[in-house]
């Protein structure tokens, strides 16, 4: 109960400054990075919502306020959506919340939002680099990138692991990880 509590204060501390009474929310645009991770988040929660997996809707919503608590002032793309997702939750607090949003009507006729598939792919991919079963290194590379490239960067990254010795097989595994035979 505590936790739950602490959550709904900072949604409402995101949302609303708890010195002035003022809204935090600001016109502007969310960086890159935060519009990403809403868009994600929005279609995990209405993936969990649809297999009634409640506990992990509530941690992806800490998860959009934790990140939302870091920036100097809420961009309003972000918390309409948030306070959307909460309302299935904690209706009273998303209620007033939507009021201090500026919307005079309440917030069971908004629509529910919807991920834009766009911003749910990523642009690279982290793959764990393996030598002889055993996790060396990590590399970074663009996630369209050929199969050769993350051969040669797998290969580049974990070169002093080798010891001078040429790899008999390199297992590239697309999007999960890379691992080296010696």
């Amino acid at each position: 109960v505590v936790g739950s509590f602490r959550f709904l204060q900072r949604v409402w501390r995101a949302i609303v400054d708890e010195r002035s009474g003022a809204s935090r929310v600001v016109d502007e645009p969310a960086d890159e990075a935060t519009r990403r991770l809403l868009h994600r988040i929005v279609d995990g929660v209405r993936g969990d919502m649809d297999a009634m997996r409640f506990n992990t809707t509530i941690a992806k919503l800490i998860e959009l306020t934790n990140a939302v608590t870091r920036l100097p002032a809420t961009p309003r793309e972000v918390a309409e959506p948030l306070v959307l997702m909460l309302a299935p939750f904690a209706p009273h607090i998303a209620e007033e919340l939507w009021r201090r949003l500026g919307y005079e009507t309440s917030l069971t006729y908004a629509d529910f939002p919807v991920a834009d598939p766009a911003l749910l792919v990523a642009e690279s991919v982290t793959y764990p680099v393996q030598v002889n079963g055993k996790v060396r290194g990590r590399i970074e590379v663009p996630a369209d990138a050929a199969e050769e490239t993350v051969r040669a960067a797998a290969l580049e990254a974990v070169a002093a692991s080798l010891a001078g010795k040429e790899p008999r097989k390199v297992i590239v595994v697309r999007g999960r990880m890379v691992s080296v035979v010696v």
